[in-house]
């Protein structure tokens, strides 16, 4: 498993995987998904022992300027990849 957003890895990434997950959330989900998280999960699973999630303009600026041109670059390649994949784009899909 291979998580993240590492472009310039990517290449080399891809030669290893045996499938490809693509995380395909609108803006809209992500923001919503970002607040609940900094807001409400006090507990959630994955996150780093001590670490406390908090709203910052940075992530917001992320998520809402930096990421849409993002999900356009991989919706293009994902549509290239010819391993087995699976997009992932609702936030239904996504839980």
């Amino acid at each position: 498993v291979i998580e993240g957003n590492y472009s310039r890895c990517l290449p080399q990434r891809l030669e290893r995987a045996t499938g490809i997950i693509l995380l395909d959330a609108s803006t809209l989900t992500s923001l919503l998904r970002y607040f609940q998280r900094c807001w409400f999960q006090r507990n959630r699973h994955g996150a780093l022992e001590g670490g406390i999630d908090r709203v910052n303009w940075l992530m917001i600026h992320h998520i809402a300027v930096v990421t849409p041109a993002s999900r356009k670059r991989y919706a293009a390649m994902f549509a290239d990849i010819a391993l087995p994949k699976i997009k992932l784009a609702t936030a239904r899909e996504l839980n």
